[in-house]
Formats: C-alpha cells, structure tokens, sequence
C-alpha cells in the first residue's frame, strides 16, 4: 500500500505543477546528453516531476541518433564527452535546422567556451557544479520563449535614430540594411532599443532576454559583444550600444 500511495502522490505532484506550469505538459520531450550516468538519472528524476519526458543518451552519437528518431522541445548537452564532444552535437543540430533550445552543460567556466558555444547556436550555458531547481527553471524558461505566442510589443517594429528593430522577423535594420538576430539578440535589442539613451541594468537585460532571475552577467557581455559586430562600425569603439559603468548598457542611436 505504501508504494500505491506513493504513485498516487507522486501523480498529484506533477498534475499540480503542470497546472502552474500550463506550458509543461506531458508532450514536452527533453533530450539530456552526458557520458555521466548519475547526472542523467538525476535530471531524468527531477524534469520528470514537471511532468516532462526524458530521454537520455551517455554519447554525442547516441544523441544524433536520438535526435533524428524524435521531435525534441529541448536538449540539455555536455560538452566534454568523448568521441564526438558538445560543440560538435550543437554544429549538426544546427546544420539539421533544428530549431528547439540548447542548453550547454559544462566544468569549464572560461568566457572562451561560453563565447564559442553561444556563437554556434546555443541559447544558454549551465557550469558545473549547478543546482537541478535552477536548470529546470532555465527549461521551463526557454519553453516558455520557444512556445509562446507574439506578443503586443513583439509584432511592432521599433525605431531609433540609424536602427530599426522587427522583433517578429528577428532582423534589425541598420540604414535600411538588414542584419538578422538570434532569438536572444533580437530580446536584448528589444529591452534597449524600448530604453533609449537611458542605461539599462545587465540584471534587467538578462532577465528580459533569458526569462528568469539567476543573472549571469558573462551571458549578457557575450550577447552584447555579439550585437556589436553586428551592429557597430568598430566594435572596439561602439557608438550604439555603449557601455555605462557599474550599471549595463546603453543604447545611443550613434549620435556622437
């Protein structure tokens, strides 16, 4: 009876958090990538209590294999694996044009691996050691931006000066030249260019951008140096998108 009841339990559990949680249903498919079996079996056991179905491969080629036999809403992938590491699973996600969230695990915490990383297409990177609540509230995030409908400020176009931001289209315009953004990008644009000539706290950005509050303030200095070479005539010397000391950001519009 003691296992019955623990069933019946644990069934209300994930039924109440999927009611708090209505983009978390039991169709939300999670691949999770790692050669070390205790973190999948740990993170297999708490997504599941969000009521997310877990699936997990120990190997990048296991991961390709999976990818290509299910539709995933997310994947959770280490980095340093053997044979076939993370950045190199990322690259044929992204040359397959899938287009679900990547998540990257790894002990490095150089700002080099997280720039190359971001810079292939993933949309966030989780350090080892980190807490399994907080991962599962940066899925529940990136669910929630990969599955949410446009909203009102989303479908408008935003002008300033030189640029003009279509969120929907994810494209910025520079001189009536078109530069495309990254889901984040157009986000981090989005909360400057509503902002104009005041700075904008990196807490503000990140949260914005990312959806939650565990500020990571290298991500938002990723993502800003990103837009620069996008955006600016020397990225060394950026007249659009300046930086306010001790606060965030700015953004100027290029007028000296």
């Amino acid at each position: 009876m003691e296992g019955e009841n623990r069933e019946v339990m644990i069934y209300w559990i994930r039924v109440l958090k999927k009611w708090i949680n209505p983009v978390i249903c039991d169709m939300t498919q999670i691949l999770v990538v790692d050669n070390e079996r205790e973190l999948l079996d740990l993170l297999e056991l708490h997504l599941a209590e969000y009521g997310m179905r877990v699936f997990k491969a120990a190997s990048g080629r296991e991961a390709l294999k999976l990818l290509h036999q299910h539709p995933f809403d997310l994947v959770i992938l280490d980095i340093l694996m053997d044979e076939m590491n993370g950045f190199e699973v990322l690259k044929e996600i992204r040359r397959a044009e899938m287009k679900m969230p990547v998540i990257l695990l790894s002990a490095k915490h150089e700002l080099e691996s997280k720039v190359y990383g971001l810079g292939l297409g993933a949309d966030d990177y989780v350090t080892k050691p980190f807490s399994p609540a907080e991962l599962a509230a940066r899925v529940q995030a990136h669910l929630r931006r990969a599955s949410g409908s446009l909203s009102v400020e989303q479908s408008m176009v935003y002008k300033f000066g030189r640029l003009s931001l279509n969120p929907a289209g994810q494209v910025l315009f520079k001189d009536n030249r078109p530069i495309p953004l990254s889901v984040l990008e157009t986000k981090i644009m989005l909360a400057l260019i509503k902002r104009p000539n005041q700075p904008v706290s990196k807490a503000r950005l990140f949260q914005e951008a990312w959806g939650h509050e565990n500020v990571d303030d290298n991500s938002v200095g990723v993502y800003i140096n990103m837009l620069r070479k996008k955006i600016e005539d020397d990225p060394r010397e950026p007249i659009y998108i300046r930086t306010v000391w001790g606060v965030g950001y700015m953004l100027t519009g290029g007028a000296e």
